[in-house]
């Protein structure tokens, strides 16, 4: 890939108030028409792959054909009435990663792929799509320094949310004590607790798995270098 389609233009996006702080705004990558056509070419073939091995889960919506939020919403909601007919406590933790896509580790990302058995070449063009990339910030047509973007992948891209949630799609084997609903970089995890012992007790048992659910939910979190934005991170007891 030449290294001028590396070269991007980047612009700032508030998310809620004009004026903010850098941590409160969206870049977002204006690249080149040639380089969108070739991820869009590759993403098509990288798709078969990855339905062709099984690696993305079930239980994710996000930014796949065929799979749409509400069907993952009712879902949610049936599994918390399934539990709550059982006279169950339930609690459902929504977590949020911070700055999802312009956190991806490249290293880890890499090596994650290897293992689930990703083609090499298909790795190594990843490689060459996410290293060695520039930026410069533009703001009222007034231009930034050269930056070297180490992590993340291009906001705007087609391809980066694609390989966010592959790099994610083995999340779920580290929270076995919850019920997980994804939707791109939201999480949805229902937690019940035990059956057929006194309610109070139950309530007992289940703060025991709501924090253990967030201790392996931590712990995936920073084996991933992926931060989580605790203050969108909530819990719901039903």
């Amino acid at each position: 890939m030449p290294k001028k389609f590396k070269d991007v233009r980047i612009v700032l996006l508030a998310k809620k108030n004009a004026i903010c702080s850098p941590e409160e705004t969206r870049p977002i990558f204006l690249l080149d028409s040639f380089p969108k056509v070739q991820e869009r070419l590759f993403l098509d073939r990288f798709l078969q792959v990855l339905k062709n091995r099984g690696i993305l889960p079930d239980s994710q919506s996000g930014f796949r054909a065929n799979h749409r939020l509400q069907t993952r919403v009712l879902l949610l909601i049936d599994q918390i009435s399934s539990y709550m007919a059982n006279s169950s406590p339930v609690a459902t933790a929504f977590v949020d990663f911070k700055s999802a896509f312009d956190q991806l580790w490249f290293l880890g990302c890499l090596a994650k792929l290897r293992r689930m058995g990703i083609p090499k070449a298909f790795v190594n063009w990843i490689r060459v799509w996410l290293t060695n990339r520039r930026g410069r910030i533009e703001v009222n047509g007034k231009f930034s320094r050269w930056l070297a973007i180490l992590r993340g992948g291009p906001q705007g891209s087609c391809f980066t949310a694609t390989l966010f949630i592959t790099y994610h799609s083995d999340m779920e084997d580290f929270l076995p004590i919850a019920v997980s609903f994804f939707f791109a970089d939201d999480l949805a995890a229902v937690i019940a607790g035990r059956i057929g012992i006194r309610f109070t007790d139950q309530c007992i048992d289940l703060e025991r798995r709501l924090h253990r659910f967030f201790e392996y939910f931590k712990f995936y979190a920073i084996l991933a270098v992926q931060p989580i934005n605790y203050s969108k991170t909530k819990a719901m007891f039903s």
